[in-house]
């Protein structure tokens, strides 16, 4: 889940439980896991025995990948050595450092703090519980890569296993590093690096490549088929599972792509290379100030431009020495406290060697692993999740954001998903069809049923907001949580069935690279995208008394999506229209800043580069968070 640091606090200040429920409900429950004898196997490494429960067998905590040390920073993690005796795999492995908060740390006290370790890299899996059996076939694999902005989140915040027993799958979920221990370029470390996995810079993605190979290693012990294996992640794990469609390192790993809610745009290395003020300011990472920010933590220099200074003066071996000797804290704290927007994701950048120069769409367009199908899609109000702190859009009663204006709420929301939907799944669909690929499936998640809670009707609130269709897609819904705050007894069934549809989709195309008709073959029959102008493209998941689930020719353009938002009465204020597409070309770079000049018959030609909505997130959220 892109899950900020931002909105993290924003659920903290407001004491949204209830959002904070509903994302906790595919989570892990916590309680003491006992060996049990039927997991006994011998793997690769060694001897491992995990756990069961009414619905799988579980191996917890399985490490893959090691950075037993500081000198194993901004590397290629090395191979782990084989054990002796027998590896209880009843827990989860180490969390990858982050800032602790809701969705890492049930630990209260540690909301805000910087947990984790750099020797982070363990996976999990979940199996059938005849999936040992010796007479049973290999079944398929599905490797799940979490989301959470590429800064924060955990393996163990997910909990398969009614996937997993409904649909005859093997589960497996991985850690990965995470912000600048997995995204980090900079010319005097990589420079002398021996290998271009060492100088790539995307070492999360690398770790994501290494947990694949050990999965083509080791899986078939459990179960699963080494030969069908699918990646599937949501939000920046859907980014990695989209760089992971270009890496060819990767090559032969997987099988299947699903990417929910992610995106296929990548970062852009010279940004990550360089000094803030040498390219555009609207940038989200830069491993240059990131150094400067670590020397002036140091007491090192007083100001930017003296920290500027000593760095230009500093040997390769120097910046080295200082950025290898530096604690994991002490890095990560200089991450978050640069003057760099930690507030957005990092994204993988074209290093030619895990990502191609090419970038995920130029390389898929070149032909480059099109053999492989692709699910791809969004939620239908995906921006309201991160709109719920903005004082000019809700307002605060009782520690819940109320809507100021509704039409105004769901018509900014409306925009800005509308161009994270063009970018992520409608162009580059449209895109690979017109080339000939008919094996790009896309969806839309619309399922909104929420009911009124404290005076606020959530259904307007929330919709069908972002990393909402994780707990349909796991099947796992936690009654006290959930149900207490966004279903009820009312709904429960729909969900349910729901739920079951889309598991049996995604399984579905597990098995077969093809999502059809589901398992059983009963569903509404999911066709590819088709590129003709009147054939259906998506298929659209919500309740039955909004539609149910259905395919729809509708898809987005550029131009409609300016289009759209150049007549919508919904804004009155023409101000407004000018942001939104301001913040649409620097969130989501699209288009290019032309098209802001152009919109609208000029009136916006006058609107400072530096405009109020860029201004609210530069200023005001770094007052705030």
């Amino acid at each position: 889940m892109i899950v900020t640091d931002m909105f993290i606090n924003c659920l903290k200040r407001t004491s949204l439980v209830i959002l904070a429920g509903y994302l906790a409900s595919c989570s892990i429950p916590k309680t003491d896991l006992e060996p049990d004898q039927m997991t006994l196997l011998t793997i690769e490494k060694g001897e491992i025995i995990g756990s069961s429960n009414d619905k799988t067998f579980q191996w917890l905590g399985i490490q893959y990948g090691s950075i037993p040390n500081s000198s194993y920073r901004w590397k290629k993690a090395s191979e782990t050595e084989a054990w002796e005796g027998t590896f209880e795999a009843l827990e989860f492995g180490n969390t990858c450092i982050q800032r602790g908060s809701l969705i890492n740390t049930t630990k209260r006290r540690n909301w805000g703090e910087i947990i984790g370790s750099e020797d982070c890299l363990y996976l999990n899996v979940w199996s059938p519980l005849d999936a040992l059996d010796s007479s049973s076939s290999k079944i398929p694999v599905m490797v799940w890569i979490h989301g959470g902005s590429n800064v924060s989140g955990n393996s163990d915040f997910y909990d398969p296993s009614e996937l997993v027993k409904t649909q005859n799958v093997i589960v497996v979920s991985i850690n990965y590093r995470l912000g600048p221990f997995g995204w980090f370029r900079h010319p005097n470390i990589t420079s002398n690096s021996e290998n271009a996995e060492d100088q790539s810079g995307n070492y999360g993605n690398l770790d994501t490549v290494q947990a694949l190979e050990w999965v083509q290693k080791n899986i078939g012990y459990f179960g699963g088929d080494a030969s069908n294996v699918t990646i599937f992640g949501e939000s920046a794990g859907g980014y990695n599972v989209a760089a992971l469609l270009s890496a060819k390192n990767a090559k032969g790993l997987f099988h299947k792509a699903i990417i929910q809610s992610g995106g296929i745009k990548p970062g852009d290395i010279d940004h990550s290379e360089s000094y803030l003020e040498e390219n555009l300011p609207w940038k989200n990472y830069s491993s240059r100030e990131l150094v400067n920010q670590l020397i002036l933590n140091k007491g090192m220099a007083t100001d930017r431009d003296s920290a500027k200074s000593l760095q230009e003066g500093m040997s390769h071996s120097e910046i080295e020495g200082l950025m290898r000797n530096a604690s994991s804290e002490e890095i990560f704290q200089a991450y978050l406290t640069t003057k760099i927007n930690t507030n957005e994701m990092l994204r993988p950048f074209p290093d030619g060697f895990v990502l191609s120069e090419l970038g995920v769409l130029g390389s898929l367009e070149s032909g480059f692993n099109s053999d492989i199908p692709i699910m791809i899609g969004t939620n239908r109000d995906e921006m309201k999740l991160f709109l719920l702190d903005n004082p000019r859009l809700t307002k605060e009663f009782l520690g819940i954001p109320r809507i100021r204006d509704l039409d105004l709420w769901n018509a900014v929301s409306r925009h800005r998903t509308n161009a994270w939907k063009y970018l992520a799944v409608d162009g580059p669909s449209q895109s690979l069809a017109n080339r000939g690929r008919s094996n790009v499936f896309a969806y839309r998640f619309d399922w909104d049923d929420e009911p009124k809670k404290y005076g606020v009707d959530l259904k307007n609130l929330l919709g069908a907001a972002h990393a909402f269709e994780i707990p349909f897609v796991m099947g796992n819904f936690d009654k006290d949580a959930l149900t207490k705050y966004i279903l009820s007894k009312k709904n429960m069934n729909e969900v349910k069935t729901l739920s079951h549809a889309m598991m049996s989709y995604w399984a579905e195309f597990a098995y077969k690279g093809d999502p059809n008709k589901g398992r059983n073959g009963d569903l509404t029959d999911w066709e590819s995208w088709n590129p003709r102008e009147d054939y259906n493209k998506f298929i659209v998941f919500d309740s039955v008394i909004d539609g149910g689930i259905r395919m729809t020719k509708d898809f987005l353009t550029e131009e409609n999506l300016v289009g759209m938002l150049a007549v919508d009465d919904q804004i009155k204020d023409n101000k407004w229209k000018c942001e939104i597409l301001d913040a649409a070309i620097m969130f989501d770079n699209f288009a290019d800043h032309d098209l802001l000049n152009e919109f609208n018959d000029q009136k916006c030609s006058d609107l400072d580069p530096a405009s109020e909505w860029r201004k609210y997130w530069y200023d005001e959220k770094k007052k705030r968070f």
